[in-house]
């Protein structure tokens, strides 16, 4: 019985010190005033923020910035997500050097897609496309993702999910010519 005894508590305590190498911190959905935006744009398109404190006008989107345009609904989103999880804690956008954007679009409702960034630990600023019209800058299909110059210029794009952390970095390194 003693040795039973012994054997049930180390093996308590073994697998009780033991932990899972992911860590998945819950996301959250901030306000877009930490978007930074040019002072004017030729032309306009406003998009609601997922948080709904205000519209952005689409083409005052100042750089260097990742747009990454994703639905809750979409496989290749949900395989990509962790990668732009990892961009986001990056000291590039510690320090502001960068900025990352996510379009939500063809959600089912604003419940889904809130719900989906807090269980992929997402934490940047989130338009949402209710009237489809990201189509008209996008193309149909998600996801997407553009690079955006200190210009607001449109210099890179990315269509399909990434398929490794290492694709995403390489491009956001060689697009905007920042290091991570």
């Amino acid at each position: 019985m003693k040795k039973i005894s012994i054997l049930l508590i180390t093996t308590l305590l073994i697998t009780s010190c033991s932990s899972t190498n992911e860590v998945n911190s819950l996301g959250f959905v901030p306000g877009c005033d930490q978007i930074t935006l040019l002072d004017t744009a030729d032309r306009s398109t406003l998009m609601p923020c997922l948080d709904g404190s205000g519209s952005i006008n689409f083409y005052q989107l100042k750089g260097p910035m990742v747009i990454n345009i994703w639905g809750s609904w979409c496989e290749g989103c949900k395989e990509e997500m962790p990668y732009f999880v990892d961009l986001y804690k990056t000291q590039a956008f510690e320090s502001g050097q960068l900025q990352l954007l996510g379009i939500n679009v063809e959600e089912s409702s604003k419940v889904d897609a809130i719900e989906y960034i807090e269980q992929s630990g997402m934490s940047w600023a989130h338009l949402e496309d209710l009237d489809g019209i990201s189509k008209s800058i996008f193309g149909p299909g998600v996801p997407v993702t553009w690079f955006i110059n200190e210009e607001g210029k449109n210099v890179g794009i990315k269509i399909g999910a990434y398929i490794n952390k290492d694709q995403l970095f390489e491009q956001v390194e060689k697009t905007l010519r920042i290091k991570l």
